[in-house]
Parts: C-alpha cells; sequence; structure tokens
C-alpha cells in the first residue's frame, strides 16, 4: 500500500472515529476511574528490569525521570523530577542537573539526589541478568555524583560521547526509584563507579556475556553481586511495598492474570501543567486472554478502554448510540520475522532472502489488517528524516525464492516433501517453529499464512504459541528459532544499537536474533559519537542499506495503532508518543471529585 492511501485512510478513520458515537440506551458511569485493557500481565512493575511495552506503560503512572517528551513537539524538553534542563560541558562529556526540592516519596520522605545516584548505580550494575535491555541507554555515563554534597545538584560524566545522552540516558530509559526503600542496607554504597567500570568500560565493544562476569566476579566487590540478587527478586518486581514513584499513582493490588490496581500517590505534585494531571482517583490494568471476551467487557462498559485492539475487532466495535468510540493512529511501529542467525537454517543471509520473498506483505496487510498498515523495509519509522526511502520494497516471488534456495543446495533430496541440505556435515531438513505470544491473534494468523506459503515451496514451517512472560524468557536467552515480533520506536532520532549491535546478543540484550555485521557494528558506533546531523542522516541510511541487504530482520509494514473507548470522558487526545495516550488526563464525565473507585 502506497503512503498516500495510507493517509487517506487514516484521515477517514480519524473522521469516524471523533465523528461518530452518540448517545447510548446504557447509562454511562461516573466512577472516577480507568479500567484499561491489557491482553497479559506485564512482565515486571520494576522499570530497570521489565522489558515489555505494556509494563513500560504502566510505569509511566508510577515512576518519573529527570525529563520527559513533549507530546505536541515531540521534543525532550520537559524538566520533571529536574527543575531545569541541564547544563551540558562544550565536550558533551558532563551534565549538572539541579533537582526539584518540593518532591516526596509516597510514605512523605524527600526525593534527593542519593536516588538519582542510586537508580543509575543500580541500572549499571552488570550482574543484574534483567536489566540488559535498559542498560545499554546508560552505557556512555561513567558516574553521577552530588555537586559540593548539595543533595538537589547533581552531575554526570560521561567514558564516552553519545549525542542522544539526554534523550535516550536523561529522558527515555532512566526512571528514579527511591534507595531508602530499594536498598535498605546500602549495599549500593559499597561498590564504587570505578568497580561497575572495571567491568563495563573495561568491555569496550567487547559483550558482556557470562563468562566475563565470571572473570570479575572474584574481583568486584561481593555487595555488587549481593545487590543484584536482591534487586531482581521477585517482591521488587510486582510487591506493591516496592513498587514505588514519585508519578501519580502508586501500585496497590496486583492479582495474577486478572488485574493491577493504581490509586493516587497522595505526595504526587504536578510540575507539568496540563500533561501532568491525574485525573482518574483510580487506574485498573484488567487482563483479558481472549480478544473476544475483551470486546465483549468493552461494549458492555466493563472495560473503558481498549488501547491497541487487534484490527479484525476493531472493525466490528460499533459506535453508533452504543456509548463507544474508536480511532487509529499512527505510532513509530514496526513489525517484523526475526530469524536466529546462530541457527544452522538461517545463518546464511541469502537463506533470509529467501524468505523474505515468502512474505506476501500486500495480501496481509489487507487480509490481516483490514489494510490499516503499509509495507517497510527499514526498523525506523517512515516519518523520521533518517528513514532510508531508497530500500526497494521486497516482491512475494515463490520463484525467485525457491531459485536462491536451490542455488544453495536446499532442495529434496530424500523425496519427503522437504528440503534438506548437508550442513556442517550433517543433513538438516528445513524445517523450524515460529513462535509467538498466546492471544495475539493477528500475529499467528499472520504467521500461517506464511507457514503455508513456505510449505508449497517445500519448508515445514509450525507455528506455536507461548504465555507472555515464557515467550519474552525465550526470546531473552535466544531459544526461539524463529518468531514475529515490534518495536515501538521513540520520538527522538533513532539510535540502533540496542536492537541490532552485536554487544546486545550477551546478558539477554535486546539483539534476540544474534544479528552480527562488523560494518554495522562499526556504523552504529561511530553514529552515537556523531554530532553533526546531516552526517548521521547518511550514516543512518548506510547502515539501512547493510541491514537490508543482510536481511537483520525481514522488516514488514509499520501498522495503525487501533483503540476504543467507552465515551464517558472528556480531555481524551492521541499523539504519537508511545502508546499514543495519557488516560490519567481524562476526565470523567461528572465525576466532580468522585468516590474512590474500587475493583
Amino acid at each position: 500500500m502506497n503512503r498516500l492511501s495510507l493517509n487517506a485512510i487514516l484521515a477517514v478513520l480519524l473522521l469516524f472515529s471523533f465523528g461518530c458515537g452518540g448517545s447510548s440506551s446504557k447509562k454511562l458511569s461516573t466512577d472516577n476511574r480507568v479500567i484499561e485493557w491489557e491482553l497479559s500481565d506485564a512482565d515486571a512493575l520494576n522499570p530497570i528490569n521489565s522489558t515489555s511495552a505494556d509494563a513500560t506503560y504502566i510505569e509511566e503512572q508510577i515512576y518519573q525521570r529527570l525529563i520527559t517528551v513533549d507530546p505536541v513537539t515531540m521534543k525532550y524538553t520537559v524538566p520533571v523530577l529536574a527543575s531545569a534542563l541541564p547544563v551540558e560541558s562544550d565536550d558533551h562529556l558532563q551534565f549538572d542537573f539541579t533537582l526539584r526540592n518540593d518532591v516526596k516519596w509516597p510514605d512523605g520522605k524527600p526525593f534527593t539526589g542519593e536516588d538519582v545516584i542510586f537508580s543509575l548505580k543500580a541500572l549499571k550494575n552488570p550482574f543484574n541478568t534483567m536489566s540488559g535491555q535498559k542498560r545499554v541507554y546508560v552505557d556512555p555515563i561513567h558516574s553521577a555524583e552530588l555537586i559540593d554534597g548539595d543533595p538537589y545538584r547533581v552531575r554526570f560524566k560521561l567514558w564516552k560521547t553519545y549525542f542522544l545522552i539526554r534523550e535516550s540516558g536523561f529522558g527515555d530509559g532512566f526512571y528514579i526509584m527511591p534507595k531508602h526503600i530499594l536498598d535498605p542496607k546500602g549495599l549500593t554504597d559499597k561498590y564504587s563507579w570505578d568497580d561497575i567500570a572495571a567491568i563495563v568500560e573495561t568491555a569496550g565493544k567487547k559483550e558482556i556475556d557470562s563468562a566475563m562476569l565470571s572473570k570479575h566476579k572474584d574481583q568486584a566487590p561481593p555487595e555488587m553481586q549481593e545487590f543484584a540478587t536482591w534487586f531482581t527478586s521477585y517482591p521488587l518486581n510486582r510487591d506493591p511495598k516496592y513498587i514505588q514513584g514519585t508519578g501519580p499513582y502508586k501500585l496497590d493490588e496486583w492479582v495474577t492474570n486478572q488485574y493491577m490496581r493504581l490509586v493516587r500517590n497522595p505526595n504526587y505534585v504536578n510540575h507539568w501543567g496540563s500533561q501532568g494531571e491525574a485525573n482518574p482517583d483510580t487506574m485498573i490494568y484488567k487482563t483479558i486472554n481472549d480478544l473476544n471476551a475483551a470486546t465483549t467487557a468493552l461494549k458492555s462498559h466493563d472495560v473503558d478502554l481498549l488501547g491497541d485492539i487487534q484490527p479484525q475487532y476493531w472493525v466490528n466495535i460499533d459506535t453508533n448510540n452504543t456509548g463507544l468510540k474508536k480511532t487509529a493512529f499512527p505510532l513509530a511501529l514496526f513489525f517484523y520475522l526475526g530469524f536466529n542467525n546462530r541457527s544452522p537454517i538461517f545463518r546464511d543471509p541469502a537463506v533470509r532472502w529467501a524468505m523474505a520473498y515468502m512474505v506476501d506483505r500486500d495480501l496481509i496487510i489487507q487480509k490481516v489488517y483490514y489494510g490499516m498498515a503499509k509495507v517497510t523495509q527499514s526498523p525506523i519509522a517512515s516519518s523520521h528524516p533518517e528513514y532510508n526511502h531508497d530500500l526497494p520494497i521486497i516482491p512475494y516471488d515463490p520463484a525467485r525464492a525457491s531459485h536462491i534456495l536451490d542455488s544453495l543446495d536446499w532442495k529434496d533430496h530424500d523425496g519427503d516433501g522437504i528440503r534438506d541440505k548437508v550442513i556442517d556435515g550433517k543433513r538438516i531438513p528445513f524445517r523450524f517453529t515460529f513462535t509467538v505470544n498466546a492471544g495475539n491473534e493477528t500475529r499467528k494468523k499472520t504467521l500461517l499464512i506464511v507457514s503455508e506459503a513456505l510449505r508449497k515451496i517445500g519448508i515445514d514451517a509450525q507455528v506455536a504459541t507461548l504465555e507472555w512472560s515464557v515467550y519474552l524468557d525465550r526470546l531473552r536467552d535466544h531459544l526461539l528459532e524463529a518468531h514475529m515480533g515490534a518495536w515501538v520506536g521513540d520520538a527522538f532520532e533513532t539510535d540502533n544499537y540496542q536492537l541490532y549491535h552485536s554487544s546486545q546478543a550477551k546478558n539477554r540484550g535486546s539483539n534476540y536474533d544474534y544479528y552480527s555485521d562488523p560494518k554495522a557494528d562499526k556504523l552504529m558506533e561511530d553514529i552515537r559519537n556523531e554530532f553533526d546531523q546531516s552526517k548521521r542522516m547518511t550514516m543512518e541510511k548506510e547502515l539501512q542499506k547493510i541491514m537490508y541487504d543482510d536481511q537483520a530482520n525481514l522488516f514488514l509494514w509499520e501498522p495503525l495503532n487501533p483503540s476504543a473507548w467507552v465515551d464517558r470522558f472528556d480531555n481524551v487526545s492521541w499523539n504519537a508518543y508511545r502508546p499514543g495516550y495519557n488516560a490519567a488526563t481524562w476526565k470523567v464525565r461528572g465525576a466532580g471529585g468522585g468516590v474512590k473507585a474500587m475493583f
């Protein structure tokens, strides 16, 4: 689908969402709460340890950062826990922050620079096996210290420059957590920045894996490992006693696979105007694994919001006299097929190219996404200036895929109907399994279409589902042969280091498929250190071409984000910053002060 037709669809969808609705025969509740649907439980509500997008969206209501994004300009220009933007040195290696002195934790203890220092030490601890995906954001930071002992002034020193350190390091990936609650024994005081640097900074561009950590195990202070063990324990990821932030809400109760309930943080101070409002008394995240049941719950007004409903259900939500509204809007979101590059089958890029020719993108967009997506060939949002528009669209071409495989001697040598090949002295059939998270019908339907196409050219591709937390664990441990995934990009300029640099394939990082290309690695490193935007644009486009030639992932499409909600709220708005809305700023019509809603 071309860009013009997708934009036309978007215009109609937006007009439809705000032009329809009307009154409902069912009386709309004035309970001052929002009940939002979740397909699966969050993997954790500790922002250093969690990895799922859904967890991040909930954590946004609990924790705060030093600075954040303006959802109108999409720039990181809003001080939150900082009282102003940082003072940056000319060499880009020092940043001085002044903190707000009127912020308190939910228990009344004051927020200070000690909490900032603690949070960075917790995040940079290399023995934390759950934080690899988040640690990359702050990797360039060497240390954080109070300035002249002032608890409200903090100086960050970097050991290497990074052009996105303000947005990514101090903003997007760095949530501040309470030291007095999460480090009652003062363990982080007993290991230094140099202790961390001895492992992290000496690793340089090398992968930090279990062998490297084992090498440093006896040299590092024991408190570093003790803290990592404590910080990754079950209670610190989900017990309300430990899930404490300076944001508008705090965790009140989490009933596994049923719901999470957030209630107001009594000490929350709004420094962000209308964007920082917390209007509902209660935010409830209700887990419903069945999409039919979730849609039924919306129609009966037992759920207020389906923030990301799958297209086949969205199109059947009636907004005529039902008290419901719906919309679909773009996010910097892309879908991909990932193949484990260390698999004997998929380690050859030519095989991955054959797979790319076997995905009928246009058919899937029409049949599965109801036209609400457009083809992409890159992990960078097509709306970003660094997107490479010169990459040719890969057509659906089974004949070409078969020709590639035949030329690689992937043929049916034994007559069983499945291609095979001798690799490393062993005959291997072209047989593998696509894995997807349970309940995600759109992804499963997509994979079944691809699987059937592959069957016709002699490839046996099965489709399996796993419960969300198990699926994530197996991804992090690189135990899946192939999977369908998605990443939500950032409002700021793209940095692909986290997803595709070879160093991020170890220690449970985000390079799930072990992609590795020395030329790509070098470009990603150089991009991080380049402060000339025009030069970065050229480098980014060159990087995309390398990844395209390698088929690092099979980049598929950018979908619209379909949402639906009960029309009992004012101040409803949508934007391009993930997840595209902030229901805490919505106002329940007729609630007034409201009674505290329970669930």
